[in-house]
């Protein structure tokens, strides 16, 4: 199969299934069904095309809608193992294309002839946003009957019932606040500032206040103001800590309730990272044998999926989190019938067997200094720890793992009803049930943690631990007293981190041989004129009959705009780029009068640029930083209403997802190649072993990751059927090597302006 496959069959006329494209296939379907959907989909295209507002055929939506539909209808049955790829597909469809209609409804043909679910997974809160609130009710209005509805992380509820434990602040919820929570979290607060335990309290009285007068639904993304991550951490949901139909707060509960309303929906909106967290585990939550996905803003799948099943935890904290385990496992569990009660010794000299293990490890890095304040990261070549060591993560991982079934049946019992227990007692054992739970989660974690650790496969994992400056009250937490828990221990600590190079072996095993069907689009899908790159990441490449497609876009770049690549003497690689840079992007920027973007590749370069303008120009740029993105959008356009320039000063996170139509960006200014060098341990562990095995990891990671993020950048500048946009990018290595044609041949086909050389 071709990288990048067009069709030119027609999709009704008598088809060869060897000649045609693999995305128009349509082996395996029946005629009837395939007539069926094909006749409701024009119907419903129909449909959308009269009341859509200023909807506009376009021949690249169109063809990836039927290219979709071919998809779904291949849909594999849960038990079905043969699973070659026509199931899935890659479409690219550029911006302007109206994807989200194309796909939408194909996936709603097929899910009325098929009975199946429809998810619709998002990278972005930006786009799940629109889809909900904007695309999605216009189409509910065209199509009668369409449900659709909202899927979150259990983690964005509150749960009623570890509020009450806050608000009643027992001992054992201020066990898992500061230090221990901060053992599987990068610290959130600044140094040296300590938790106002007062402060936390007046936060959780008042959203209980709203929640029971019902001007709060318990979803964090509808309150008024962000709360701080530690409270939120202590009152949100989680599956280890939930007793579900047995807690007294079920029916009121936010989690449970939206779950309740989104079961009845045709099609749900998600995101990667849920339905990725929900197929690690065995949640109820989706039938992916039964679920028509589309995977929206595909490209960060990949990423994604490698963050999620990537392990960390701090190792000193780890030993008080056993520790204080050790006591509150043994306090809740004197009342409970022998055959759920811990044998005290046994359970205290595994506990102790465990944080012994956990010391030799922490003695290992502090007499080893293979991390120190100079260097604060150590990664492990070939993911390959020392020997002594793998022995030592076994045990932990098999202990670990013991404490936890143990712990596990303390906190079931728990929150089992116990009739001849008052009202106030069963709260309270309910209460500690949940937060044994908590703590379940976090030995959930050290065991994967350590199990990658002893583990060395062909693909090796990457391997690395982080230096901690100071274990003390400044990165601790404060019990209900206010004081810290930890004080007086100045120790350094260690993250111990695992990662796997990439996650295509975890996405071809448990995502796409498990899914009914899937489409995976995106803007940008290929890098340099090719799947390749996506391929090899996400692991599709080992579906050989896979879909892939890239549309035709609605636009005209040959008249609405031009690629200039601008007249530099120096190279980024060299010590004057950076000068020469400031003193010509004034110039640049006054060739254009209104909206214009301009996105750096290092904050220091951004910084630099911004002091050496004019005053002039200063007074017409925001900078990335200065306030928050939508303020800095909202000021951007009143600016341009009123006929002035405006100038945004991004780096990369403000070269994807900002729309910025007609003359809000006439002109985008792109620094350099965004080129990300192998600066952290997964990129310099994949870099590494990719050379172990005689390839290039510079073209095979480094060209097509830069090439598809510049190709993202230069699309900000055209954004509907009318926009004109200059797109300057002030890197010559564009025009002068050969990887630079590559990124180029895989850019929007704009007119080129070469420098003269």
């Amino acid at each position: 199969m071709s990288a990048i496959e067009s069709s030119s069959t027609a999709l009704g006329a008598s088809e060869s299934q060897v000649e045609i494209a693999a995305h128009a296939r349509t082996l395996g379907i029946e005629p009837a069904l395939l007539e069926q959907a094909r006749a409701r989909l024009e119907f419903l295209y129909a449909e959308v095309a009269k009341s859509w507002p200023g909807f506009i055929a376009r021949a690249g939506q169109y063809q990836m809608m039927h290219a979709a539909l071919l998809t779904f209808l291949s849909a594999k049955a849960p038990d079905d193992a043969s699973r070659q790829g026509n199931n899935l597909a890659q479409l690219e469809a550029g911006t302007g294309t109206g994807k989200t209609v194309a796909y939408c409804l194909a996936a709603i043909v097929a899910s009325g002839l098929l009975h199946k679910t429809v998810v619709v997974s998002t990278a972005t809160v930006a786009l799940q946003e629109q889809l909900f609130h904007k695309d999605l009710p216009l189409l509910a209005s065209i199509i009668p009957g369409l449900r659709f509805d909202i899927l979150k992380g259990r983690g964005r509820y509150l749960c009623e019932s570890r509020l009450q434990g806050a608000l009643s602040d027992d001992a054992q919820d201020s066990l898992l606040e500061g230090e221990f929570q901060e053992s599987f979290f990068d610290n959130s607060n600044p140094i040296g500032i300590s938790r106002d335990s007062a402060e936390a309290m007046r936060w959780f009285k008042n959203v209980a206040k709203n929640l029971h007068s019902g001007k709060w639904d318990g979803d964090i993304d509808n309150l008024e103001q962000a709360p701080d991550p530690q409270d939120w951490r202590q009152v949100q949901a989680s599956a280890h800590a939930c007793n579900a139909g047995k807690c007294e707060y079920f029916k009121s509960c936010a989690f449970f309730r939206a779950r309740r309303q989104a079961s009845t929906a045709t099609l749900q909106v998600a995101n990667h990272a849920l339905i990725l967290a929900t197929l690690q585990t065995e949640s109820t939550l989706i039938d992916p044998g039964n679920t028509l996905f589309v995977f929206d803003e595909a490209h960060h799948l990949p990423a994604i999926a490698a963050d999620q099943f990537s392990y960390r935890a701090r190792l000193g904290t780890s030993v008080k989190l056993l520790t204080s385990l050790r006591t509150v496992a043994l306090r809740h569990s004197r009342d409970l019938p022998s055959s759920t009660r811990p044998d005290p010794v046994s359970f205290a000299q595994s506990i102790s067997e465990c944080t012994d293990k956990l010391t030799i490890l922490e003695d290992y890095w502090s007499q080893a200094s293979l991390v120190s304040p100079d260097k604060p990261v150590h990664r492990f070549p070939q993911g390959q720890i020392p020997p002594a060591l793998v022995a030592e993560c076994e045990q932990l991982a098999s202990i670990i793992g013991s404490i936890s079934a143990e712990v596990a049946t303390v906190a079931s019992a728990l929150m089992q009803t116990d009739e001849s227990k008052s009202p106030k007692e069963r709260d309270e054992r309910v209460r500690a049930g949940v937060e044994l739970g908590v703590y379940l989660s976090r030995l959930d974690t050290l065991i994967r943690l350590f199990e990658s650790w002893a583990t060395h496969d062909k693909v090796p994992w990457a391997k690395w631990t982080e230096y901690v400056a100071d274990s003390s009250g400044s990165q601790g937490g404060t019990g209900s007293t206010g004081t810290n828990v930890f004080a007086g221990t100045s120790k350094p600590d260690f993250w111990l981190c695992s990662s796997p190079l990439t996650a295509a072996q975890i996405l071809a095993r448990g995502l796409w041989k498990s899914v009914s069907a899937a489409v995976c689009t995106s803007a940008t899908l290929t890098a340099c004129g090719s799947f390749d790159f996506l391929d090899r990441l996400s692991g599709l490449n080992r579906f050989p009959q896979r879909r892939a497609l890239v549309v035709s876009s609605p636009f005209d770049y040959a008249s609405q705009g031009e690629l200039r690549i601008a007249a530099m003497t120096h190279s980024p690689k060299s010590a004057g780029f950076s000068e020469e840079l400031c003193q010509k992007l004034p110039g640049l920027l006054r060739e254009h009068e209104h909206g214009q973007l301009v996105l750096f590749t290092s904050r220091r370069q951004m910084a630099a640029c911004y002091a050496a303008l004019p005053r002039d120009l200063i007074a017409e740029v925001q900078m990335q930083g200065e306030c928050s993105r939508t303020q800095l959008l909202k000021e951007h356009v009143r600016r341009i209403e009123r006929g002035e320039r405006s100038i945004i000063f991004g780096l990369q996170s403000f070269g994807e997802g900002i729309d910025l139509p007609g003359l809000l960006c006439e002109h985008v200014l792109i620094d350099k190649l965004p080129f990300t060098p192998p600066n952290s341990p997964v990129e310099e562990a994949l870099a590494e072993w990719l050379s172990t095995q005689g390839r290039d990891p510079f073209a095979e990671i480094s060209v097509p990751r830069a090439a598809m993020k510049l190709a993202q950048w230069a699309g900000r500048g055209v954004r509907t059927v009318t926009d004109h946009a200059v797109i300057t990018v002030c890197d010559t290595r564009l025009a002068t090597t050969r990887y630079g044609q590559e990124i180029l041949a895989g850019l929007p086909p704009f007119p080129v302006v070469r420098p003269a050389l």
